[in-house]
């Protein structure tokens, strides 16, 4: 069901075949069964509230069926896309090239490792998204030097590896085309185009990246002269194996570049289509599987074990976008637009409660995806404050990130702390608290510094 979701979306948005939306429609329903067995406790909560939500929609709204058909679309996207996206695991997993890639980062010196961790899996999540962390975590669990404990997770080292790669995986939802904030921030506002996000998102990632680096290497520092930790055996630089995943990324950032400029395909339908292919030519040509292999081996693990399980731990995402529209459609959202205007409060301070806002109610489990939508659906027209619609992106686009490494219910945490054996609240709260602290003060002084008062 997910291969043909993803195949019905990308003809669909390739080629404007709108008789595919019934079908995909379809599949979206018939998901939600899976979903509610399969699913995490948050996610299994997320698609019974767009159950019940749905139900209120077709008592209270006289166009439920088009309210609803919207939120289905809006879902099926959003599901097709991350299931393109997580094919290329598939390959990125079995590829030796990223594994002696992965081994260096971890197998430094505390302070060097680090700093390796954090950009080694801010590169690798933009081939493997959430598959970077899972990669990192085995390799460091592996080759880690534990404590008296026997607990890999216990020891300064599985902490600062932790932290390391919690905050190197964010900062790639900011501009990745393989990501989706920049895409879907950039349907929110049609006048700003998908080019002009990711262009501010390049420097919102580097930004997030050199704050990062910074505190990780003094953290790490205060660490060594403290606890004299032993380093493991390091891992010689493997420069063949960066220069090849630099490449192959080049050449896939390229073609969906060139396929959207040349072949007039939107970002997200070159994604939906390049990615799968991509990931099939990197099975066979860069790893040598043939027709029969490639189905027996990669392809049948892919269907029957990966996806059903990324399906389940996208369910949140997959649902908060599909409450949107019927969230919008069941709330006066014109009332509370005139509160907001009636509290005459200026671009810099609406900004800074959007920002706080997103991240704020992430740490109690609501994704950003609905809180956005909710957020420039009660905003209305930017200009009334003041602002327009690039400044509202720019300040979103940080807070997503931001918030999947502040928040102990996102994907990104609940799997650095399984795959490192340690509490999500202890790692965001604890852990990474005074990278928090600083990180929210910072962000909040560049929106006022920046931002008419």
């Amino acid at each position: 069901m997910l291969i043909g979701l993803m195949i019905f979306q990308g003809i669909d948005r390739w080629l404007h075949v709108s008789t595919l939306g019934f079908p995909s429609l379809c599949i979206m329903v018939a998901l939600v069964p899976y979903l509610l067995l399969r699913g995490g406790k948050v996610g299994r909560l997320f698609v019974m509230l767009s159950v019940l939500s749905a139900g209120l929609a077709l008592i209270r709204l006289e166009n439920a069926p088009e309210v609803l058909t919207e939120a289905l679309t809006r879902a099926a996207f959003f599901q097709a896309f991350l299931t393109a996206v997580f094919t290329l695991q598939e390959a990125a997993s079995r590829s030796s090239t990223i594994n002696r890639v992965g081994l260096f980062l971890i197998s430094q010196p505390l302070r060097k490792q680090s700093i390796l961790t954090l950009l080694g899996t801010n590169l690798m999540a933009l081939m493997m998204n959430m598959g970077s962390l899972v990669m990192i975590g085995t390799l460091a669990r592996d080759r880690m030097v534990n404590d008296d404990t026997g607990d890999s997770g216990a020891t300064e080292r599985g902490w600062m590896t932790a932290v390391a790669a919690l905050r190197g995986f964010s900062p790639t939802a900011t501009w990745s085309p393989l990501a989706l904030p920049p895409v879907f921030l950039s349907s929110l506002y049609p006048e700003v185009s998908l080019a002009e996000t990711m262009m501010v998102g390049v420097v919102i990632s580097v930004a997030i990246l050199a704050v990062s680096c910074l505190f990780t290497f003094w953290q790490a520092a205060a660490i060594a002269r403290k606890n004299h930790a032993p380093d493991a055996e390091a891992v010689p630089l493997p420069g063949r194996s960066i220069a090849r995943l630099t490449l192959l990324l080049s050449a896939i950032f390229a073609a969906i570049y060139l396929s959207a400029h040349r072949l007039e395909m939107s970002t997200s339908a070159a994604v939906l289509v390049i990615i799968p292919v991509t990931s099939c030519l990197w099975l066979t040509v860069g790893q040598g599987h043939t027709f029969g292999s490639l189905v027996e081996g990669p392809l049948q693990n892919m269907v029957f074990h990966r996806l059903p399980i990324q399906a389940a731990e996208t369910s949140v995402i997959v649902s908060a976008a599909f409450l949107g529209p019927v969230l919008i459609a069941l709330f006066p959202m014109e009332e509370a637009a005139q509160v907001v205007i009636g509290a005459h409060l200026s671009g810099a301070w609406l900004l800074s409660l959007i920002f706080l806002g997103i991240i704020a109610l992430a740490m109690i489990g609501l994704n950003p995806v609905l809180t956005s939508t909710l957020a420039i659906a009660v905003l209305g027209d930017p200009g009334n404050f003041g602002l327009t619609p690039l400044m509202i992106i720019t300040v979103i686009l940080p807070a997503w990130a931001l918030a999947a490494q502040f928040s102990p219910y996102t994907g990104t945490a609940t799997i650095v702390s399984r795959m490192f054996n340690v509490s999500p609240e202890r790692l965001v709260f604890v852990r990474n608290g005074p990278f928090m602290v600083l990180s929210l003060t910072l962000a909040l002084l560049a929106i006022h510094v920046s931002h008419p008062r």
